[in-house]
């Protein structure tokens, strides 16, 4: 039976812009995966205290861009799953969910990848899953590239390995456009509407919800 490959993008996406379509079209071209899997987190450990925009509206929107794409899709799996939201417990879940041929790939920005090491039982997700990193310009290569050493992996055919049971690690040769999900709410705070920045549907959600036009409540666990 063949192998389903699925990439998997989570993130806070408050809103979802075009910086992550960018990111999920680059990693199903260059990794050739099957389809996106894009999971809102329900309450994203390192945001507690942060005001966050509700998890309908933030699952809505991603509904809105996936439509446009029918290699995209989301999952709601995070709003069903104890808080905070840990990609370990995320992880091991969907592992459940999916067939035994099924081979998924983590995508992650390279800032948050080189803060790896602070994530729950993060050397349990090296195993369950590929990782595809994405870069932004800047000097970060040289800081990657020690990183990974760092934690085991050495350079091989094109791709990051590791001897005692770790899944590859894949660099993105695309790099997606610098967009923040801040810098858009503070521009909708401003009363300047973000073309450009996230997909047209996105914006009339946001138009029509009135979001962003004052701060969320802080959250906590």
């Amino acid at each position: 039976m063949t192998t389903s490959r699925i990439g998997l993008l989570g993130g806070t996406f408050d809103p979802v812009h075009t910086g992550h379509l960018q990111l999920a079209e680059a990693a199903l071209r260059e990794c050739n995966l099957d389809r996106i899997l894009f999971i809102p987190s329900a309450s994203p450990p390192h945001k507690i205290g942060t005001p966050i925009t509700s998890f309908a509206h933030r699952l809505a929107m991603l509904k809105l861009v996936s439509s446009r794409n029918p290699r995209f899709t989301c999952t709601e799996i995070e709003g069903d799953l104890p808080t905070p939201s840990y990609t370990i417990d995320t992880l091991r879940v969907l592992g459940g969910l999916f067939p035994g041929e099924t081979e998924f790939f983590f995508i992650i920005g390279v800032d948050a990848f080189l803060d790896f090491a602070t994530w729950k039982s993060y050397r349990d997700i090296l195993r369950l899953v590929n990782i595809v990193i994405a870069l932004r310009n800047g000097n970060t290569r040289t800081q990657l590239t020690e990183f990974l050493q760092k934690i085991g992996y050495f350079w091989q055919n094109n791709s990051w390995r590791e001897e005692s049971g770790g899944k590859t690690i894949f660099i993105l040769q695309t790099i997606p456009g610098q967009f923040s999900s801040t810098r858009i709410r503070k521009k909708i705070k401003r009363g300047l509407l973000p073309t450009g920045d996230i997909p047209a549907e996105v914006l009339e959600y946001i138009v029509k919800h009135q979001l962003y036009q004052t701060e969320p409540e802080a959250r906590s666990i």
